[in-house]
């Protein structure tokens, strides 16, 4: 199957691409690789040379997050949540949603493995489910294929790792039976690295101030159900870092809700 970069989907005028997790990144340090397509260490060979680019963006902050340590490594990740409605003003802001393993600490910048819901994505004023794994610090990321998404449509992730020591990032859009499927050796996430973190998060790049309505319309926020770690319910970690549009997070077993108002 074939490998491609990001650089040969994105204009020529593309200097950096947001991602997820991480930092903006040149497009030519992002590959895409088609579902059923097991990324090895040749693969990354050609982003050997990569760097975080110059932010062009806003501000970047996981506004809110559940985060849990274990220090024995996860290897397993379930959750589901329902596509929320569009935001009402499309200013050019990105908007993510995922569950992701973290290596390191739960904080941008890191390696991490991601399912994500994404708004804004080099300009898509729509919505899109992509498997990502981002070394932000390192200045590479691959994906999976787009998917496109839409207000209530049901999203399922998963993330594995096998006993051969490959990862798979998977995400279903239940409507439409289209599925994004990353799967990468651990020897090829070029960081010798293993994922002691979990993590959902709202990740935003946006105003610093005055954005609430560019969040998805409506109060209802995101609820994440099925969510289990290793085959269990956990006792997460709350953090809130914006509180302009009275975010929150509400933990109750296998659910985990974010909330704010426009």
């Amino acid at each position: 199957m074939k490998t491609t970069s990001l650089a040969l989907l994105l204009p020529l005028s593309s200097l950096a691409v947001p991602v997820p997790g991480g930092h903006d990144l040149s497009a030519s340090c992002i590959l895409a690789v088609s579902n059923g397509e097991v990324v090895t260490s040749s693969h990354l060979s050609s982003l050997s040379d990569c760097k975080a680019a110059s932010s062009l963006r806003k501000e970047q902050i996981y506004a809110q997050d559940v985060h849990l340590e274990n220090p024995d490594l996860w290897q397993n990740f379930t959750a589901s949540w329902t596509v929320p409605p569009l935001p009402s003003n499309h200013a050019g802001q990105v908007d993510y949603h995922w569950s992701g393993f973290k290596s390191g600490e739960p904080e941008m910048g890191y390696p991490v493995l991601q399912p994500v819901l994404q708004y804004g994505q080099t300009g898509r004023a729509k919505w899109q489910v992509q498997s990502w794994y981002v070394w932000g610090d390192g200045g590479k990321a691959v994906t999976g294929p787009a998917v496109a998404a839409e207000e209530g449509d049901a999203v399922d992730t998963y993330m594995t790792l096998s006993d051969d020591g490959v990862w798979t990032v998977y995400a279903r859009n239940g409507r439409t039976g289209e599925e994004s499927v990353l799967t990468i050796e651990r020897d090829a996430l070029g960081c010798d690295c293993d994922f002691e973190w979990a993590m959902l998060v709202h990740e935003t790049i946006m105003d610093a101030k005055g954005y609430c309505d560019e969040y998805p319309a409506g109060s209802s926020g995101i609820e994440y159900t099925n969510v289990y770690l290793d085959g269990a319910t956990v006792a997460w970690e709350e953090r809130v870092q914006k509180t302009d549009c009275e975010q929150a997070v509400n933990v109750d077993g296998e659910k985990v809700a974010f909330t704010w108002k426009n």
